[in-house]
C-alpha cells in the first residue's frame, strides 16, 4: 500500500505481527469504538513473516518441535480476570479452539486455512496436551484474521509482508515507515512489537566461528530451531551442545527422533531409546549444567490460592523498596508457605506432626529463622517434599566429580527425580509453589510498573529472580524429560557439568566445567542458547537505524560498586515509550516488549500491557483529530 492510499485516515502501525502484534490488534480493535467512536481507523501490521505466529511460530515447521506450554495454559484473550480498562473480549484458549476445530463448529475466518496436520492434531488434543509448534502457529493465525473479521467496521486492518527498515518523524507529527520493498507508509502512531532481536554472537563465539571455519570443522550458531540445519554433523561423531534449555530439547529430538532413531517402552514401562546408528554422540553442558524443571502432568488436588498473604501491591503501595531487603524475604515466605499448606493439606501422611500443628506454627514463625528452620526438620522428614527456594535452580552447585562417568550417573538420578516430581501428584507442593510464582511475578510487574524499586545494589536480585522463575516454569513438557532420560541412559546424551566454557585448542572445540576435572573435545558445536539481548550487538535494521540517528538508545544501570553505568541490552523507555539520545521520549512510538504466552483466568500482564499500549495508541490519535 502506497502513503497515498491512506491519506487524511489515521493509522497506527504495529511493526511485528506476532503473538505481541496479534495481542495489539486484538485490543485496539476492542478499544477503538469507545476512543474513537465513529472514526475511521487504518491498523497496519508489519511483518515479512504470516501475521499471527511471525518468525519463531510459523506454521510450517517440522512436527518434531514442540510447545513448552499445555493447550489449556494459551490464549490471546481477555476475561473477567485481566485488571485492564479496555472491554472485556473472551476467546478459546488453545484446547477449546482445537476442539470447536476438530468438531467442523469453528469459524473459519477469510484469510484463514487451518493445515490438515493440525486438523488431524486437533482431534488429539485435551488439556494437558503440549501441541506441536503448527499448531499454535495454527492458533495465532486463526486469532489474528478471527480479529480480523470481528473488528468494528471503523477498523481497516492492513497487512505488509516486509521488513520495517526505518521509521523518520514528518512535519506535524506523523510518522513514516520504509519498508523493505522500498514503499513508504505514513501513519499518526507506531507500536514496536517486534519480539526478540536477533543480535550478532558474542566475542567468543564469532572466534570460535572463524577457527572452525579455518580448521574445517562445524560451528551452528545460535538461531530459532527451525531455521538452524544440522545436516553437517556426522552419524558417530561427537558434538558439544552448549546450553540446556527448550533449544537443546529441539536439537536433542532433531538430532535423534529426527535421524530415525524410536522410542519404545518395555514390560515395566519404562521408555528406552532405539538408535537408527545416524546419531551423534551428543555432549550438553550450560551455566547450570542441567535441564529446566519439567512441566507438572497433573492438575492441583483444589484450585491454586489466587491471592498472596504476604507479596501484593498493597502491602508496598507508595514506598521506595530494595528488592533484596524489602521484596525477596516476602517472595521467599509467600513460595514456600504456599507449598508447605499444599504439603499439609494434601499429603497429611508426609507430615511428622499434626496438620492444624503445624500450619498454625507456620502462620507465626518467620521465614528462614532458626525457629522457621527447626519447624521444618521436625515437621518435614523427607528431604523430596521441602521447599527450597534459596537455590533451586543450582543442583550442582558444590558437587565435583572424578569423571564424566559419575556425572552421567548423578545425571540419571536427578533426571529421574524430576520426572518423578512433575508426574506424580504426591509431589503437589513443588507443583502449588509453580502456580504462586504467577501471582509473585504480576505483583512483581506491578511494583517495577509503579517505579517503587530504587537503584540500589539490591535491584541485581531482580535478573536472578527472573533466571530462577524460568527455570522452575518454562522447562520441557514431561514426556520430553523422559525421552531425554532415556537417551542419558542410553549414552547417546552426555552431559558437561555446570558453569561450561567452550574454547578452541589444538584443532578442536574443548568443553570444560567446573563439575568434572576432565575435558570433551570435538570438531563440532551447537549453539543452543539463546543469545544475551544487546543494542550495541542487534542485526534488525530498524532498530539499527534508529540507534545510529539518535531515534533510541540503549538503556543503562548504575553499579553500586562502582558508581559506574553499564548497558542493560534492552532500549531506554519512559513510559513504554523509546527515548531518544537527546533524553526526550519519543512522543509517537510505543515499545512492547515480547512476554510469555498468556495463562487463561490469571490476569495476565501481557493482555493489560497489551491494552494499556493499544489505549495509548488509540488516545494519541484521537487527540490529532
Amino acid at each position: 500500500m502506497s502513503t497515498s492510499e491512506t491519506a487524511g485516515t489515521p493509522g497506527i502501525a504495529i511493526v511485528g505481527a506476532g503473538p505481541r502484534g496479534t495481542s495489539l490488534l486484538e485490543r485496539i480493535t476492542a478499544n477503538a469504538t469507545e476512543i474513537l467512536p465513529g472514526r475511521l481507523l487504518d491498523v497496519h501490521l508489519i511483518d515479512p513473516y504470516p501475521p499471527g505466529g511471525g518468525l519463531v511460530w510459523r506454521r510450517r515447521q517440522s512436527p518434531l518441535l514442540w510447545s513448552n506450554t499445555r493447550a489449556d495454559e494459551c490464549t490471546l484473550f481477555t476475561d473477567d480476570t485481566v485488571n485492564c480498562d479496555g472491554p472485556i473480549v473472551p476467546g478459546p484458549a488453545i484446547d477449546e479452539w482445537a476442539a470447536r476445530l476438530s468438531r467442523g463448529d469453528l469459524p473459519l475466518p477469510d484469510g484463514y486455512h487451518p493445515s490438515p496436520e493440525s486438523v488431524t492434531e486437533a482431534t488429539r488434543v485435551h488439556g494437558g496436551w503440549f501441541g506441536t509448534r503448527s499448531l499454535v502457529g495454527d492458533y495465532l493465525a486463526w486469532v489474528f484474521w478471527h480479529t480480523v473479521r470481528t473488528a468494528p467496521p471503523q477498523v481497516r486492518v492492513h497487512v505488509h509482508p516486509a521488513l520495517a527498515l526505518d521509521i523518520c518523524d514528518l512535519p506535524a507529527g506523523r510518522q513514516r515507515i520504509t519498508l523493505s520493498g522500498g514503499e513508504t507508509l505514513d501513519v499518526d502512531f507506531v507500536i514496536q512489537a517486534q519480539g526478540n532481536i536477533p543480535v550478532r554472537p558474542l566475542a567468543d563465539g564469532e572466534r570460535l566461528a572463524r577457527e572452525a571455519s579455518a580448521h574445517q570443522l562445524v560451528y551452528v550458531p545460535p538461531a530459532s530451531t527451525a531455521d538452524i540445519s544440522l545436516e553437517s554433523i556426522s552419524a558417530g561423531e561427537t558434538v558439544i551442545v552448549r546450553g540446556l534449555g527448550l533449544a537443546f530439547i529441539d536439537t536433542m529430538v532433531l538430532l535423534t527422533e529426527g535421524r530415525g532413531g524410536r522410542f519404545h517402552r518395555d514390560v515395566h514401562g519404562e521408555l528406552h531409546y532405539r538408535p537408527s546408528e545416524r546419531e551423534p554422540v551428543i555432549y550438553a553442558g550450560s551455566r547450570r549444567g542441567v535441564p529446566y524443571r519439567c512441566k507438572f502432568a497433573y492438575p492441583l488436588p483444589s484450585p491454586p490460592i489466587e491471592n498472596p498473604r504476604y507479596f501484593y501491591l498493597e502491602a508496598l503501595e507508595n514506598k521506595h523498596l530494595d528488592f533484596t531487603t524489602d521484596l525477596w524475604p516476602l517472595i521467599a515466605r509467600e513460595l514456600t508457605e504456599v507449598g508447605y499448606r499444599e504439603l499439609a493439606t494434601s499429603h497429611p501422611d508426609r507430615l511428622a506432626m499434626g496438620t492444624d500443628s503445624f500450619l498454625a506454627r507456620l502462620s507465626t514463625v518467620a521465614w528462614n529463622t532458626p525457629e522457621f528452620k527447626e519447624l521444618i526438620a521436625n515437621a518435614v522428614p523427607l528431604w523430596e517434599d521441602r521447599i527450597d527456594i534459596e537455590a533451586p535452580d543450582q543442583p550442582l552447585m558444590g558437587r565435583r566429580f572424578h569423571d564424566h562417568s559419575a556425572l552421567q550417573q548423578w545425571m540419571i538420578e536427578h533426571l529421574a527425580a524430576d520426572l518423578e516430581r512433575g508426574r506424580n501428584p504426591r509431589h503437589s507442593a513443588h507443583l502449588a509453589v509453580y502456580h504462586s510464582l504467577f501471582s509473585v511475578l504480576n505483583t512483581l510487574w506491578g511494583v517495577i510498573q509503579n517505579g517503587w524499586i530504587s537503584p540500589g545494589s539490591g535491584d541485581q536480585g531482580i535478573p536472578a529472580f527472573f533466571s530462577m522463575c524460568r527455570f522452575l516454569t518454562s522447562g520441557p513438557p514431561s514426556p520430553r524429560l523422559e525421552q531425554l532420560l532415556a537417551l542419558t541412559r542410553a549414552g547417546v546424551v552426555r552431559f558437561v557439568g555446570a558453569g561450561t566454557e567452550v574454547t578452541f585448542q589444538d584443532g578442536h572445540f574443548q568443553a570444560r566445567s567446573r563439575s568434572v576435572d576432565t575435558v570433551v573435545r570435538a570438531d563440532a558445536l551447537i549453539e543452543a542458547r539463546l543469545p544475551r539481548r544487546a543494542l550495541s550487538r542487534t542485526t534488525d535494521p530498524l532498530l539499527v537505524r534508529l540507534l545510529e540517528r539518535g531515534d533510541a538508545r540503549e538503556e543503562t544501570q548504575l553499579d553500586p560498586s562502582t558508581g559506574r553505568r553499564h548497558p542493560t541490552g534492552v532500549m531506554d523507555t519512559a513510559d513504554g515509550r523509546p527515548v531518544r539520545s537527546d533524553g526526550t521520549p519519543s512522543p509517537k512510538r510505543l515499545l512492547t516488549n515480547p512476554g510469555d504466552f498468556p495463562r487463561p483466568r490469571t490476569n495476565s500482564p501481557f493482555l493489560h500491557q497489551s491494552d494499556t499500549a493499544a489505549r495509548k495508541a488509540l488516545r494519541n490519535v484521537g487527540g490529532n483529530l
